[in-house]
């Protein structure tokens, strides 16, 4: 994969994610103003309401830390049911008249966190109707209070408004950031995923213009004198037997040589070392889902370097092969500037990586068999992946070894 695109698909994960970590990080600040509030007020109408929902609230903020922005349809709808109530709690637990009255309001900015979870979740639609929500719950609030909204005067009114026009503006204001990024996002992905396969043609297409050139040069050029010389034997009374063994020696010797250009790179082998192409092709050998491998060029190896890089391709086929539910895998190699780079990719159904987890959970087939194996040889291995959208590692292996 292109570095360049790479690094801004990385960071528009990064972006939504740092986007949840914002939010994660308001409802922690609220959550310990309104505890302040309620320690400090201590007039509740209702203590025990009061405080069952601050512990709620409370028992919910570290669920949801627990879950850091993984949460499912049926959290987001409880968070905002919890934040709702908080809201209704408000005009329930402080003494009449008090949503109104200059006092600090119970659930304080709280609520917002529930429009800006479901902006991030549902882009901008989710984010409007859970500030809608939320804004019902605050008018609500008022008569559950002992404050029937017809008699709240024109400013009253007016704050209350204010309030419920900055949860349905914050939940769509996230909202519409949120869908940015995932519209940025698809547009990344897609794209370079079409600059990978037009990178694989292009190496297809000079590998077979090296390979034409060569046949050129050797195959064509005897198959036009056995051609030419045929012919001319053809019309001849007396064709010698030394001449038509000879033929049949040039024919032998190309047919022995088009094999060879085939089936191994025409150039000779280095000592010591092994080709990278021949080692991923033999990893097809067990196929079980439809594998591409495309090698740009020859490289070579050391038969150190050569079999634990493999070994690491081999765990990474065997991973896709036994979890992702595939049609297809691509493997892609390439050399640059003294460094192998070996990308394995699948049309998987992907997952949710986390690096620090997998580390202290010592998956064994990512941790030792690939990072590992690849770290050792002076390298190192990129993961991506999201669920449903495939998988894609990366190793990049130095040639040599570094003095």
């Amino acid at each position: 994969m292109p570095d360049g695109g790479t690094r801004v698909t990385d960071r528009s994960h990064a972006s939504r994610a740092g986007l949840a970590r914002g939010a994660l990080v308001f409802r922690w600040v609220a959550l310990a103003w309104m505890s302040t509030i309620a320690l400090g007020g201590g007039d509740f109408r209702r203590p025990v309401l009061a405080w069952a929902s601050l512990l709620a609230a409370l028992v919910w903020t570290v669920w949801i830390s627990v879950r850091r922005g993984r949460e499912n349809r049926g959290e987001l709808a409880i968070d905002l049911a919890l934040c709702g109530w908080l809201l209704l709690a408000s005009g329930l637990v402080v003494p009449e008249d008090g949503v109104i009255r200059g006092r600090p309001f119970f659930a304080t900015g709280y609520p917002v966190s529930a429009a800006l979870a479901w902006g991030i979740a549902f882009g901008v639609r989710g984010g409007l109707l859970a500030g809608a929500v939320l804004g019902c719950g605050l008018i609500a609030s008022r008569p559950l209070n002992g404050v029937p909204l017809g008699a709240l005067e024109a400013p009253e009114i007016q704050n209350m408004m204010g309030a419920v026009v900055n949860y349905i503006a914050a939940g769509g204001a996230v909202g519409l950031v949120s869908r940015l990024l995932a519209n940025s996002e698809r547009a990344v992905r897609e794209t370079t995923e079409a600059l990978m396969n037009e990178r694989e043609k292009a190496a297809r297409l000079a590998e077979r213009e090296t390979m034409a050139r060569q046949i050129h040069d050797s195959v064509l050029q005897s198959l036009s004198l056995v051609h030419k010389r045929g012919r001319e034997l053809a019309t001849s009374p007396d064709v010698p037997a030394a001449e038509v063994e000879k033929l049949a020696d040039v024919a032998a010797r190309q047919e022995k040589d088009l094999r060879a250009l085939i089936l191994r790179p025409p150039e000779d082998i280095p000592q010591g070392k092994g080709s990278l192409r021949q080692a991923l092709e033999n990893l097809r050998d067990r196929e079980v889902v439809p594998i591409d491998v495309t090698v740009v060029g020859s490289i070579w190896l050391d038969g150190h370097r050569l079999q634990e890089a493999s070994a690491a391709v081999k765990q990474a086929l065997d991973n896709v092969i036994e979890h992702a539910d595939a049609t297809k895998i691509n493997i892609f190699a390439e050399e640059d500037a003294g460094t192998v780079t070996i990308t394995v990719r699948d049309d998987g159904k992907g997952f949710n990586f986390d690096a620090r987890r997998f580390e202290s959970e010592q998956k064994a087939g990512i941790s030792r068999s690939m990072k590992g194996r690849i770290e050792d040889l002076g390298g190192r291995m990129r993961i991506e992946t999201a669920p449903g959208e495939g998988t894609e590692v990366e190793f990049r292996v130095p040639v040599e070894d570094e003095s």
